[in-house]
């Protein structure tokens, strides 16, 4: 659907049960580099039927690498600089809320058109971005400490939800444990098995079971599980000065010849079957670190750039190799195969990693983009926070206490945020 052709409803009374909502998600990886944008309307004419989602526009934004620099720094320091923290919800609200308005202008949306943005930050730890009270403050004088989610509610004016979940709880779940990923909800099939693999800046494998074998009880396996795009990515601005598109990256890999003995003992070294990469993995590239190591070893066996790149990104394939084996055989019954593996995320273009996946994963295995399903591969991230975000307002709308409980600065609480507009 095209942004020109976008045509909104007024938002469903007290008095009818439609819905007919516009939800912009957002979303940035490990790195902080780019902030994935999708715009989704959701529609359901009454609660008995389907809910139907249609995708409208999508597209990624850069951060500025001034602006990344800074929040990474502010990240680093927070351990030993607690007051580090105001500096971050401030800086990360700026992104998000700058980032939304790149996103709208260019596509030509009216920001009065979206009823709820929804961002998701994973990379971020939890006890930099807690919960704060926005008008939390220790002297008259001081201003008041916003959370991340009240800079963006208060920037655009939108209704805002923040620190979501990475998954999504069934309906009458009641205890707090992790839930399905949401991939789970955007590809089960009635009869096929299929993989999920979504290379960001980390790699995160979901094994997806057909809808007729889905136990209820159970979540689908994700597993996070090794760098993707993070590592490249650092060699590529290393290399060339920070200066660099994702096109060069494939030129690189042509050029170059694989180190096999690297390979090999990289991943003998750095097993992320046992050992799974956190998610603040680059505030912690700083120094002498894995990917750094890497680059010192290429550099000492006076490796061109060309190698170089094409050792690091055979890294990042080989490894996926190994991992989709291990959950495949730990979470696929002997008498069924994977019938499909989905590729998205930034790494999916990468023609270096698809082309090795395809010549050493089983011949039967669909090696297949979400676009073929409808799905734009670079916006799933995005996709799935848009869906967390709107579940998570329903739920508060649905509460007996009322949809939004309020505190001096309209703030709601579990990351939620409301806009300066009753209507949105």
């Amino acid at each position: 659907m095209a942004a020109s052709s976008v045509q909104l409803r007024p938002l469903a009374s007290e008095h009818t049960n439609t819905l007919d909502l516009v939800v912009l998600g957002m979303c940035s990886g490990a790195a902080l580099d780019v902030v994935t944008c999708a715009l989704l309307r959701y529609r359901q004419h009454s609660p008995d039927e389907a809910l139907r989602i249609s995708i409208i526009e999508h597209d990624a934004i850069t951060v500025p690498p001034q602006l990344r620099t800074n929040i990474l720094n502010l990240l680093r320091d927070h351990p030993q600089n607690p007051n580090a923290m105001t500096g971050v919800h401030d800086l990360l609200g700026y992104m998000y809320s700058s980032s939304a308005k790149i996103f709208l202008r260019n596509k030509n949306i009216s920001m009065e058109s979206i009823h709820l943005l929804t961002a998701r930050a994973d990379s971020i730890p939890p006890s930099v971005t807690p919960p704060i009270p926005p008008t939390q403050s220790t002297s008259q004088t001081e201003p008041a400490l916003q959370s991340w989610t009240a800079v963006v509610a208060a920037e655009t004016g939108i209704t805002t939800a923040t620190n979501l979940p990475s998954t999504r709880r069934p309906v009458n779940a009641t205890d707090a444990g992790a839930g399905p990923p949401l991939e789970s909800l955007f590809l089960q099939h009635p009869e096929k098995y299929r993989v999920c693999l979504t290379v960001g800046e980390l790699v995160r494998l979901t094994v997806i079971s057909p809808r007729k074998m889905e136990n209820p009880e159970l979540s689908p396996p994700t597993s996070i599980c090794g760098p993707g795009t993070l590592f490249i990515n650092y060699v590529m601005r290393y290399m060339t000065s920070n200066s660099f598109t994702s096109d060069e990256i494939d030129a690189y890999c042509r050029e170059g010849t694989v180190n096999e003995h690297i390979v090999e003992r990289f991943l003998e070294t750095n097993d992320y079957s046992k050992r799974v990469p956190p998610l603040s993995i680059a505030t912690e590239m700083f120094g002498q670190h894995e990917v750094q190591s890497l680059i010192d070893d290429c550099l000492f066996l006076a490796m061109s750039d060309y190698d170089t790149i094409a050792t690091i990104t055979r890294i990042t394939a080989e490894n996926i190799v190994r991992q989709y084996k291990r959950l495949v055989a730990l979470h696929c019954p002997e008498d069924y195969k994977i019938d499909e593996l989905f590729i998205c995320g930034q790494g999916a273009r990468n023609m270096a990693i698809v082309d090795y996946l395809e010549d050493k994963l089983p011949k039967e295995v669909i090696t297949r983009p979400l676009d073929d399903i409808g799905i734009p591969e670079d916006a799933m991230e995005a996709l799935c926070c848009a869906q967390l975000g709107l579940e998570t307002v329903l739920k508060h709308a649905a509460n007996e206490d009322g949809p939004f409980e309020r505190s001096n600065q309209d703030s709601i609480k579990g990351g939620l945020s409301k806009g300066d507009s009753g209507t949105r």
